[in-house]
Parts: C-alpha cells; sequence; structure tokens
C-alpha cells in the first residue's frame, strides 16, 4: 500500500515539473489577433492582445501602433479616460512618430466627451481646445488639423455658454458688477456668439441698475445698431421710456436717489467697527494666506534655483472664490517652502470676488507685507459702490483701503444709496 502512495506521490511531482510554461505569440500575430478583435467589437479581448505586446514586447516596433489600437480600443469601449491616459503616455514616449497628430485629435476627442454640461466645470473642454489648437500650430497641412476648425467652434461656443450662464446667474440675482465683469468679457472673447444680443441687454440693464446711464445708453444703442429685429430691441427701449416717465423733474423734486460724490487727493477708508452705522465703506477684497492657489496659464517658466516662476497668456488664479486674470504673472516663493511670498500680475489685470471687481494695470500681493496694492488706472466696485484712482492698497490685516490720485487727477469714490 505504501508502495502505490509514493508511486501516485512521484508521478504527481514529474507531471507538475514538466508541465510547459504557455508561450505567448509573437507581436504581428497579436497586433492582427487585436485589430481583428476591435473590428469586431470585441474591445476587452483586443485590448488584451494589445496590452500583452506592450508587456512583452515594449521595443518591438510594433509596440508603439499598439500602443495606438489599445487607446482606440478603449475610446471604442466609451472609456474615455483610460484612452487618454494611453494617448498622453504615446505622446510622451514617441514625439516625433508619424501618428502624432492622430493620436493628438484622438486626445482632444476624449476630452471632448468627458467635458461636463455648462451648468459645471468646463476644465475637459478646455483641454480639448488647447489639443486642437496644438494640433493646428504644430501640424497646419496635416487632414486631422484640417478637420479641427469645426471642433474648435463648437467648443468655444461651450465655454461661451458656460460664461453666460455664470453672468447670467449673477445678473437675476442682482449681483450686477460680477455681471458685467462675465458679460464684457463675453464680447470681448467671443465676439460672434450667438447670443450677443442678450449679453447687450444685460449690459444695459446692469449699468441702469448701477447708475451709470452713459454706459447703459451705449450697449443699449449696440444693440440697436448691431441686431435691430432682435425683439430686445423694443423692450429695452420701452423700459427705458418708462424709466425717464418715473424719474422725471417734478419726481426728482420730491427726493430721487442720486449718487453722492466725493473728490478727494487721497482718502482712506477704515472698516466698519460698528454695525449699526448707518454709512457704509468700500468693503476690501479678503485673502486667507492658509488656502490653496491654484494657477493656470499657456505657458510656465520656473526657475528651481531663482525660487520664482512666471506664467504668460491668459493666467487665471483662484483660491475659493477669489480669482484674479492677467497677462502675465510672477510668482516669488518661500525659502525652503513652496508657499508664495509675493506675486506681480501685469496687463489686463482683473480681480472678481462675489460682487466685488477691481481693474488695474498692475496688482502686487505681498504676503509678508499683508498687501494689496493695484496700479494704474485702478476701478473698483463694491455692490453698487464705485471707486477709481491712479493706486489703490488693501491692508489685509487691518481691512484698511488707501486711494491715491494722480497729480493731475483726483481720486474719485461714489456711493450710491440703496433703494428704500
Amino acid at each position: 500500500m505504501r508502495l502505490i502512495s509514493l508511486l501516485l506521490l512521484s508521478f504527481l511531482v514529474f507531471s507538475c515539473a514538466t508541465r510547459p510554461s504557455e508561450k505567448v505569440s509573437n507581436p504581428l500575430d497579436l497586433y492582427v489577433q487585436g485589430v481583428r478583435l476591435l473590428e469586431q467589437k470585441k474591445h476587452d479581448r483586443a485590448i488584451q492582445q494589445f496590452s500583452l505586446i506592450r508587456e512583452n514586447y515594449p521595443f518591438d516596433p510594433i509596440s508603439s501602433i499598439a500602443s495606438v489600437k489599445l487607446g482606440d480600443a478603449y475610446f471604442a469601449k466609451k472609456d474615455y479616460l483610460l484612452a487618454s491616459s494611453v494617448y498622453e503616455d504615446f505622446l510622451r514616449l514617441h514625439p516625433e512618430d508619424e501618428n502624432v497628430p492622430y493620436v493628438i485629435s484622438r486626445l482632444a476627442a476624449c476630452y471632448e466627451r468627458l467635458s461636463l454640461s455648462v451648468d459645471r466645470d468646463q476644465a475637459n473642454t478646455l483641454k480639448a481646445i488647447e489639443h486642437l489648437t496644438y494640433l493646428k500650430n504644430r501640424f497646419p497641412t496635416s487632414s486631422f488639423a484640417r478637420e479641427a476648425d469645426q471642433r474648435l467652434a463648437r467648443l468655444q461656443e461651450k465655454v461661451a455658454d458656460r460664461e453666460f450662464y455664470v453672468a447670467e446667474f449673477y445678473f437675476k440675482t442682482r449681483k450686477f458688477n460680477a455681471a458685467i465683469w462675465r458679460l464684457e468679457y463675453l464680447l470681448e472673447n467671443f465676439p460672434d456668439y450667438r447670443r450677443t444680443d442678450t449679453v447687450l441687454l444685460y449690459l444695459a440693464q446692469s449699468y441702469r441698475e448701477l447708475g451709470n446711464l452713459e454706459r447703459a445708453e451705449i450697449y443699449a444703442r449696440t444693440l440697436k445698431e448691431k441686431f435691430p429685429n432682435s425683439p430686445y430691441v423694443r423692450s429695452l427701449f420701452r423700459e427705458r421710456k418708462r424709466l425717464d416717465l418715473k424719474e422725471s423733474p417734478s419726481r426728482a423734486a420730491e427726493g430721487a436717489i442720486r449718487p453722492v460724490r466725493l473728490d478727494v487727493e487721497q482718502i482712506e477708508l477704515p472698516p466698519e467697527t460698528h454695525p449699526e452705522k448707518k454709512g457704509r465703506t468700500m468693503e476690501a477684497i479678503k485673502v486667507d494666506k492658509r488656502k490653496p492657489v491654484e494657477i493656470s496659464s499657456d505657458t510656465m517658466e520656473g526657475l528651481e534655483n531663482q525660487r520664482y516662476m512666471v506664467f504668460k497668456g491668459n493666467v487665471v488664479v483662484k483660491q475659493e472664490d477669489l480669482f484674479l486674470l492677467c497677462d502675465e504673472l510672477t510668482v516669488f516663493l518661500e525659502e525652503g517652502e513652496d508657499e508664495i511670498k509675493k506675486a506681480i500680475a501685469k496687463g489686463g489685470v482683473k480681480i472678481l470676488q462675489g460682487d466685488r471687481v477691481a481693474t488695474s494695470k498692475e496688482a502686487i500681493f505681498d504676503n509678508a507685507q499683508g498687501e494689496i496694492v493695484l496700479k494704474g488706472d485702478v476701478v473698483v466696485f463694491s455692490g453698487s459702490d464705485r471707486l477709481r484712482g491712479e493706486e489703490v492698497t488693501y491692508y489685509l490685516d487691518e481691512e484698511r483701503v488707501t486711494v491715491k490720485g494722480q497729480k493731475e487727477k483726483r481720486a474719485n469714490i461714489i456711493f450710491i444709496p440703496k433703494r428704500e
């Protein structure tokens, strides 16, 4: 009995030891099988074949083509996140490959399909625009570049829809300064937007609500000249006549609301210390040094040894509800830490926080001093109030604002009393 047991055990050991390992087919066979499976819409099996090539034959010439097909298989399976990851890896590893234009086009298509509705973040839409723009600039003669124009127009229209969605929200909630900032950005960056007549209507009505009748009239006339057949033209001018009658001289004598104007060479606006105080001050921009800061731009140059970075082209800085837009931003970092010590923004500077909007030629953020200094044709809106000057300084720790005018100009601030 013992002998039979030993013989059986020996047989099992030898049979296990001599079992041959499973061989992987050659890469060409795997590729042909993968293509055939992809055509048959058997995406998971196709992904398996192309993955075997990348894993077992990484240096074979067919491996790069298999990587492209692997991305295509994920794309056909509608797994756009994994497809984009495969395409990104291909571009990083094979930047000079002849398939690069095709891969860039497919990568943009991934981000197009990952793009969310206009009431949500448009980061993927912007990525698609970025890749299609690069495709046109880098490979202008490619057939994929020639097909990019229509896709770009559609994506840019979606970005414009997003801007309009946010602007309309601010307009309908009576945050007119924030609405104006978004609407004027729309006019400047999307001049062919299909809802431009609505944009002009909202701008005219927003400026009228803020008491700036001159700007309101400019946008009303622009609407009438460019869109004479728009249904908004008649309603806008009918509304204007109604308001003109309402604010007639006889009514003005009874105490119509008028702006209060203060003209001084230098004024200082301290924070309100008593909630029951009847007067109002220009509310300061608020910055929390402890919160993370997100920066995006067209290009970025980083000099590690010098501890500073330069961002150029469509710079957007975001910290919670605070937004900064400019043409160029230089950021200086603390020694030994990844914290911002100082930042200098130049060119078309715009700062947005709630219903507070500030514009200037230059802005300096100094964390060490706890100051924000705006320079050059500074205009600050806070609610319905407006402030102008050549230099405005916010003292963040003290919540205090200082305004300076030019020698030939005076600082100017307008407080518009709220309607009863």
